[in-house]
């Protein structure tokens, strides 16, 4: 009977260790695209359009790969002690949208030009713009 009870111990230690490994390493897989949105505290129409029509898009046309973590997505106030170094990294000032493979920041696409341009007054625009440059990375 002891033994039994060892036994029945053991697998449910080994099991529970199996699990602890794979949540683990699900957690430290990256994603292969970060997409950064960085704004001030105070944002005017266009920023706050930027930031809507890139979440649309994204919940629209990549809510898998978001959902599985191959899309990981960044809103950073820039006006916050807390995100200086995300700041520092991208050299930004104000409202930007970068996406970003396997998190090399030093090869980024800005797509802030694109955003102030389209988001606000030709959404559907910007959603296509958004949309390619994102599948163009994932491949």
């Amino acid at each position: 009977m002891k033994q039994f009870y060892l036994i029945s111990l053991l697998i449910l230690v080994m099991s529970s260790l199996s699990a602890q490994t794979e949540t683990a390493a699900k957690e430290t897989q990256k994603a292969v695209l970060d997409v950064y949105y960085t704004h001030s505290t105070n944002r005017c129409a266009g920023c706050k359009a930027i930031e809507k029509e890139t979440l649309k898009t994204l919940n629209t046309q990549f809510k898998q790969q978001l959902e599985n973590g191959e899309i990981a997505v960044h809103i950073i106030n820039i006006d916050l002690k807390k995100n200086k170094t995300i700041v520092d990294q991208f050299k930004v000032w104000g409202s930007s949208l970068f996406i970003v493979k396997n998190s090399d920041s030093e090869h980024k696409i800005d797509l802030t030009k694109e955003g102030f341009a389209l988001a606000r007054t030709k959404p559907e625009e910007f959603h296509v713009v958004v949309a390619k440059t994102i599948r163009e990375q994932l491949k």
